[in-house]
């Protein structure tokens, strides 16, 4: 079977992956400007040579939307038309809050209701933070996944799990252990010691004895480190996300705070 050194240094994996990050920010852009007409006229001007709708009227509402999605691309707040805006620029004038702050909370940004900033959830913050721990663990678990240099495997049979070097088989969380010299010494008591059954313990000594273990280690041991790298990555992605959540949650209550609401 290939490699997955040989499919990562592929020309194949790099247009995958250069299509995959086209994906990732058309995605994003979709979802901090909340449509695609900004991409859909840039695309309209490019194909026809025109700027401009003959119709004054379809150009103003064009415009609108256009207005719409650049102020939502660049600040994160949505609104739904351009008098909400104005409503909001003189709010923010009238109570003096600065764009940074705005930009932080921008999730509890609501322009089209009375007090523009809405109040996050008793508990959101704490479960936000709870999720930034639970997932910070995830990471550390994966890292050990990642740096290990046993491979975790389970027989079949009896569904006993154990890790190996191929020189030394022992229990996942090091409650026991044997090598070839226990092997040599008596079957019986490896099984007694594993749980293993009479063939699975006859199949692992003689694997020991053989060497006929280290090319499923090398196998497994890469197998998991991509995993581990994978699940980490996600996690890390999943804390960072849940941390800068809880970040504006927090800056929505100081906000309301500074303005006197309840």
């Amino acid at each position: 079977m290939q490699s997955l050194t040989t499919v990562v240094q592929s020309p194949l994996f790099s247009w995958v992956a250069t299509a995959f990050g086209g994906l990732c920010v058309v995605g994003l852009f979709w979802w901090r400007a909340g449509s695609f007409f900004c991409l859909l006229d840039r695309f309209w001007r490019l194909v026809t040579g025109r700027t401009e709708l003959h119709d004054p009227i379809l150009n103003a509402l064009l415009r609108e939307s256009l207005d719409l999605e650049k102020f939502q691309l660049i600040y994160g707040v949505k609104a739904e038309n351009i008098s909400d805006l104005h409503k909001f620029s003189e709010w923010k004038k009238e109570k003096q809050v600065g764009m940074r702050s705005i930009h932080k909370a921008r999730r509890w940004i609501d322009v089209a209701s009375s007090e523009i900033v809405l109040k996050p959830p008793k508990y959101f913050i704490r479960g936000r933070l709870g999720i930034v721990f639970l997932a910070t663990l995830f990471i550390v678990g994966a890292e050990q996944l990642t740096s290990s240099k046993n491979a975790l495997l389970r027989m079949r049979e009896t569904a006993v799990w154990f890790k190996t070097d191929a020189k030394t088989v022992k229990a996942p969380f090091e409650g026991w252990s044997f090598d070839q010299v226990q092997c040599t010494t008596s079957r019986v008591d490896v099984m007694k010691l594993t749980g293993f059954n009479a063939s699975e313990a006859e199949a692992i000594c003689e694997a020991i004895e053989q060497d006929g273990l280290k090319n499923l280690v090398i196998k497994t041991v890469k197998q998991q480190a991509w995993t581990g790298i994978f699940f980490a990555s996600a996690a890390l992605l999943i804390a960072l996300i849940n941390f800068y959540s809880a970040l504006g949650a927090q800056e929505a209550v100081s906000l309301r705070k500074r303005l006197n609401y309840p």
